[in-house]
């Protein structure tokens, strides 16, 4: 049996390769117009064209040309600057086809300069066409503060951007 396991073990991981199909990021700030206004969230200038598996528009719309199964792969730099005083509540969701996808998400922020960095890697699998997006709203159950920064740095690395995302497209 355990030769069974490690054969079917083996062969599955040689036979399936993943491949980065999109990798974006912005660095201009993403803040919500006020409270209970949903932003959509961008991944810097549009990438990719209708023959590339996936696309991203200037406004942040990833398209996916090719159905499959892909690994979505997000960061978003969640701060608070400005306004003092209070408790901002900056929700996020994704959205397919206009859809929301799963539950929304939120990070409550007390004061300012403190930097929530927020990662996830899902597995999505997509029909040719589904546009995924994604959006942030900061709630009235908090203030009118907060939301994607970019954080410039001085020692030489790259800055922290707003918002990045990397797809893989994983094939047989």
């Amino acid at each position: 049996m355990s030769d069974i396991s490690a054969y079917v073990a083996s062969n599955i991981a040689a036979s399936l390769s993943v491949t980065t199909v999109l990798s974006a990021s912005d660095t201009t700030d993403q803040e919500p117009s006020g409270l209970d206004t949903a932003l959509q969230v961008t991944f810097g200038p549009a990438q990719g064209t209708g023959t590339d598996p996936v696309m991203v528009d200037a406004l942040g719309n990833i398209t996916f040309n090719e159905g499959g199964l892909y690994l979505f792969n997000g960061f978003a730099n969640f701060e608070r600057q400005g306004s003092s005083g209070g408790v901002t509540v900056t929700a996020f969701r994704p959205l397919v086809n206009g859809v929301q996808l799963g539950a929304t998400k939120a990070v409550d922020l007390a004061s300012v300069g403190i930097m929530i960095p927020y990662e996830l890697t899902i597995p999505f699998n997509a029909t040719a066409g589904d546009v995924l997006t994604w959006e942030i709203m900061r709630d009235s159950s908090g203030v009118d503060a907060g939301g994607l920064y970019t954080h410039t740095l001085t020692g030489g690395w790259s800055n922290v951007p707003s918002a990045s995302v990397r797809i893989f497209k994983v094939g047989a």
